[in-house]
């Protein structure tokens, strides 16, 4: 019997990488791996439904699915999960040590629909008391899902924007390069805003319990239908793939990372989160997931409530 052929696009982690490379498989089917840069992947399946399978934007995906557009649907595989206070940049001579200081200032995203921009104003509005009025907002690429938005688009790059003083604070995924803000997070024209982030970032999940999810897995809906064993396969394939990863960070016979202090690190994260230190599946994960959609609707990116039982395929609601 021939296998059925997939496309499918995900950036290289250690919850991906064995898919990529064909170490694992998913019994029946073909795998055709899509080359592309993850901006990339984001448009071109957001636009076009390009892949059978791919790694997507929660925000874009979650706003188009508001707006009606039912080409894509999903699976809680959440491939990037990110706290954001680390994120958040300013100059080094910079007097402001806390976003709580940043209200009335101009502040910079890539781009305002971004699943990370969205988090970071919900904790604006959260965490800071500063509301999206409060500030005025920047981008730097136009948005992958045609939406209304508060920002002025800016010419540029984001980063040479603020080293330059056009943006006064700006939040970006993407590290500032080596020539602006060096390997050790210190010395450089840039630095981050909150001096002890990483110890910021602890308490945030401690009092919370959020782990900010950034990515998800799509599965074009035509491919759903036409195989509707696929979207479970796929979930069990890639939570055994992400255990597996964390199992071998933790294996002390070599180091599985070029991180010195790995396991120590891999310990704390268990300790604090309860084992779990990636969580798929809906039940860990409902709640953010409805909070993230008031944050969108805050931000007036969504114009309805979605239920959790609408965005991902029936067969993977128990999980």
């Amino acid at each position: 019997m021939t296998d059925h052929k997939l496309t499918l696009a995900m950036s290289e982690s250690d919850r991906t990488l064995k898919l990529l490379t064909g170490a694992r498989s998913i019994p029946g089917f073909a795998i055709d791996v899509q080359q592309e840069s993850i901006e990339d992947i984001f448009v071109k399946q957001i636009s076009q439904s390009a892949y059978d399978v791919s790694e997507l934007s929660l925000a874009s995906y979650l706003i188009a699915r508001g707006g009606g557009d039912a080409r894509l649907t999903a699976i809680p595989v959440f491939l990037s999960r990110s706290f954001r206070h680390n994120a958040i940049y300013v100059r080094s001579d910079s007097p402001w040590q806390h976003p709580s200081e940043l209200k009335g200032r101009r502040f910079g995203f890539p781009e305002y629909q971004m699943t990370a921009a969205v988090w970071v104003r919900g904790m604006f509005r959260d965490e800071w008391g500063i509301s999206n009025e409060d500030m005025q907002w920047f981008t730097f690429r136009p948005e992958r899902v045609p939406v209304e938005i508060p920002a002025t688009l800016t010419e540029g790059d984001i980063f040479e924007a603020l080293a330059e003083g056009k943006v006064d604070a700006i939040m970006t995924a993407r590290r500032p390069p080596a020539h602006l803000f060096p390997a050790s997070g210190e010395g450089g024209v840039l630095r981050r805003l909150i001096p002890n982030v990483w110890e910021a970032e602890r308490e945030y999940y401690g009092r919370t319990g959020i782990f900010p999810i950034m990515h998800l897995v799509s599965v074009k809906a035509q491919t759903a239908e036409r195989y509707p064993e696929l979207p479970k396969q796929l979930y069990q394939t890639m939570l055994d793939i992400k255990d597996e990863g964390i199992a071998g960070m933790l294996e002390t016979i070599k180091n599985y990372t070029s991180a010195p202090f790995i396991w120590e690190s891999v310990e704390s994260s268990a300790k604090l989160m309860d084992g779990d230190l990636w969580p798929y599946g809906i039940k860990r994960n409902r709640a953010q997931i409805e909070k993230f959609i008031t944050y969108l609707q805050a931000d007036g990116l969504l114009h309805r409530s979605l239920s959790l039982e609408e965005l991902f395929h029936d067969s993977v609601l128990d999980t």
